[in-house]
């Protein structure tokens, strides 16, 4: 009770036994009692005249038309900006999609440049490459040697991350192919 415990009530009850002889005691509380119940008669006469009161009701709907008023406003504006966050996040989504394809589409064009079919300007189709020119011959065999095709490095497609990131795999090499025509 009002935050005190046993003993703080026995010593408040000795000093009250002190000052206060057991004769006088009935009649004090009574009179306490009567105090504390003309104070809450007072304090709920004060409330039921406020609410009662015409000029005093006004105000207070008025406050409270705002609150519902402010509160469904904001309920509103967060569906709104829910609505618009969807929207820009598949916007985003949509963005990277097209960056990816695009950058997937530079990486073949560097890969058939590499291998010589397309110049990397022209675009890419399903016909059949252009011959390369011929090349001169040179007056000695090791100069007009083919350089093998298993010792150029193979480019590979990039690996997009789920975070919007392009990053490029290492450098594959295939294995080295022995050139088995010098031993026939």
């Amino acid at each position: 009770m009002f935050g005190f415990g046993i003993t703080e009530l026995v010593v408040v009850g000795l000093v009250i036994l002190m000052l206060f002889s057991p004769r006088e005691l009935p009649g004090m509380m009574k009179t306490l009692a009567r105090v504390y119940g003309s104070i809450r008669r007072t304090a709920e006469e004060f409330r039921a005249q406020v609410m009662e009161a015409e000029e005093l009701r006004e105000p207070i709907e008025e406050i409270r038309a705002a609150y519902h008023g402010t509160k469904q406003e904001l309920l509103t504006a967060q569906e709104l900006a829910r609505r618009e966050l969807g929207r820009a996040r598949a916007e985003a989504m949509k963005a990277q999609q097209k960056l990816s394809e695009l950058h997937r589409e530079e990486t073949r064009r560097e890969t058939a440049a590499l291998q010589g079919r397309v110049s990397a300007n022209e675009p890419l189709d399903d016909e059949p490459a252009k011959p390369s020119p011929p090349v001169p011959e040179a007056s000695s065999p090791a100069a007009s040697a083919p350089v093998p095709e298993a010792s150029k490095p193979v480019p590979t497609a990039s690996t997009a991350t789920s975070s919007g990131l392009v990053v490029p795999p290492a450098p594959r090499y295939p294995s080295p192919v022995s050139d088995r025509s010098d031993a026939a």
